[in-house]
């Protein structure tokens, strides 16, 4: 019986599909070797996968942050201030907006802790929202210049985070010879589940 003619060497393996030549079989191969590396790799890394994706699904049920803290994220915000007692603070202009990665699905209770305002009216004009959804609370000021905002956010859908947004009716130019416009500072925001 006559031997089938082919491309390989007689020391050479002979590739498992008569039709390709060695070099595309060898490619292929070299492709598989990369993915079987990479699926091992995700793989080996998919424990902690599943915790960062679990944490993104389901967000803790409070959360506590400080102006200085690399959690207050968000817009609207001017760089790190301090008070003379050393409470650090962020002044806002019209609106300041925060990322809350926090569970809201049962409804929340919420304060928020200011360090000044640039004037009176500014205070009395806030108004605060979660998503699209205003909070009902009320204002008391405490001391010289602090205020406290404490409420109540009602039942959010469930979502890996909510954005909470202060609004004010005005601005106000910071000092005299400063060309930045503020309203109020911020310096601590927390929020805490009713479920807890």
């Amino acid at each position: 019986m006559p031997n089938e003619k082919t491309n390989n060497t007689p020391d050479e393996p002979m590739s498992p599909e008569p039709r390709f030549p060695r070099a595309a079989v060898d490619f292929i191969d070299a492709l598989l070797s990369i993915q079987r590396q990479r699926f091992e790799k995700e793989l080996g890394a998919a424990p902690a996968h599943a915790a960062a994706m679990h944490a993104a699904t389901n967000p803790p049920s409070s959360m506590d942050v400080l102006a200085e803290s690399d959690s207050f994220l968000g817009t609207g915000w001017s760089d790190l201030g301090r008070r003379r007692d050393g409470t650090a603070f962020r002044w806002m202009g019209r609106i300041g907006t925060l990322m809350c990665p926090v569970d809201m699905r049962e409804g929340s209770q919420v304060r928020i802790e200011g360090a000044g305002f640039s004037r009176r009216r500014h205070l009395k004009t806030l108004s605060f929202w979660i998503d699209d959804k205003p909070i009902e609370g009320s204002i008391s000021r405490r001391g010289f210049n602090r205020w406290i905002f404490e409420g109540s956010i009602g039942a959010v859908p469930a979502r890996p985070y909510s954005i909470l947004r202060i609004q004010s009716a005005g601005q106000s130019r910071l000092a005299v010879g400063v060309d930045e416009f503020v309203s109020v500072a911020v310096s601590r925001v927390a929020i805490q589940s009713k479920a807890d």
